[in-house]
């Protein structure tokens, strides 16, 4: 007896449905994931105005990352992989022809972090955190220029509108209790902006490696060389920074808190940077995991954290949300034009 025949059509079907399904589990993993970078980035801003990391500026900034959040970040990912048995796939990558854009991936996502302690520094975690969700945006926009994927639409417009709003107005509410004013809290915007293009392409850049080549093995060797990077930096570059490390190591409470930074961080790498934005691309994942992820920076440290409270920060950061969710958002009329 013949197995029965599948039309054309009927597979095209199944395989529309699938990668709808496959779309919207990356969403929800991008949705997830944000409060865990929240609780971790809004505690990075807390603990970098503290000593002993004001020792020296930007040095102690570098320091937390390099020493505390990227070191557990890493042996969280570690575990991630062992657990899962995942971890046969982190070989699959050596000797592949584009095993070298983990490098720029790391160095991107390196510098981003980096930016965000020192810009947290001078103008506070709740603002850095407000504008650090434009990455989601910059990386949306560079894929669909590169992919060709329509996202020019009238609710993209509405959406970029109320970014701007909300930018704005993050900025207005976040200045008056910024821990600087003047040249300092400029040069701190213009350090996070600086963070929002490397997080950007740092997003793209994921989503097209995951096209080419297994997202675990691609996340491994991201932190791997981020770790490499920062220690081979503190060594050769940051004398007064082995100092503020060694008192970092000795300080047990200092210790936890980067376990806890560390973990938050790695646990929205695996759900939202390489299950979101694999799953549901630079435009939907990276939009949803970024944005979202910022805006829980910036509640916590407003509220948690014991930054200065101020609502106006809070309500230019949510409706920075609403404008990502026009972005994302399809209407049915576009998307019948597309399955059509």
């Amino acid at each position: 007896m013949s197995a029965p025949t599948v039309s054309a059509t009927e597979l095209a079907e199944r395989s529309r449905l699938a990668d709808g399904k496959k779309t919207r589990m990356g969403m929800i993993y991008a949705i997830l994931a944000a409060p865990a970078l929240g609780l971790a980035f809004g505690l990075l801003g807390s603990v970098v105005v503290t000593p002993p990391f004001t020792r020296e500026q930007p040095t102690g900034a570098f320091v937390l990352v390099a020493v505390l959040q990227v070191p557990f970040g890493a042996l969280a990912v570690a575990i991630f992989l062992l657990v899962t048995g995942t971890w046969r796939d982190t070989g699959r990558i050596l000797g592949h022809r584009v095993s070298w854009w983990n490098l720029f991936v790391a160095v991107g996502g390196f510098v981003g972090d980096l930016c965000f302690a020192a810009a947290s520094v001078l103008i506070g975690g709740a603002l850095a955190g407000s504008i650090g969700g434009l990455a989601g945006v910059v990386g949306a926009v560079i894929a669909a220029l590169l992919y060709r994927e329509r996202i020019l639409r009238a609710s993209t417009l509405i959406g970029l509108g109320s970014l701007a709003v909300g930018i704005w107005l993050a900025v207005s509410g976040g200045e008056l209790n910024a821990p600087t004013h003047g040249v300092y809290f400029a040069v701190g915007l213009l350090i996070i902006v600086g963070a929002v293009l490397t997080w950007g392409f740092e997003s793209f850049a994921i989503s097209a490696g995951t096209d080419l080549m297994p997202a675990e093995s691609f996340l491994w060797w991201r932190v791997c060389l981020e770790l490499l990077i920062a220690g081979v930096l503190l060594l050769a570059l940051f004398p007064g920074g082995r100092r503020i490390a060694a008192l970092a190591w000795s300080e047990p409470r200092l210790i936890a808190i980067g376990a806890v930074i560390g973990l938050g961080w790695a646990i929205w790498m695996i759900m939202g940077y390489y299950i979101g934005i694999s799953y549901a691309g630079a435009v939907r994942g990276g939009v949803l995991t970024n944005t979202l992820a910022f805006f829980f920076i910036a509640f916590f440290s407003l509220t948690i954290y014991g930054a200065p409270f101020s609502a106006v920060v809070i309500v230019g950061s949510a409706i920075t949300i609403v404008g990502t969710l026009f972005i994302v958002t399809e209407p049915k009329g576009h998307l019948a034009r597309l399955r059509s």
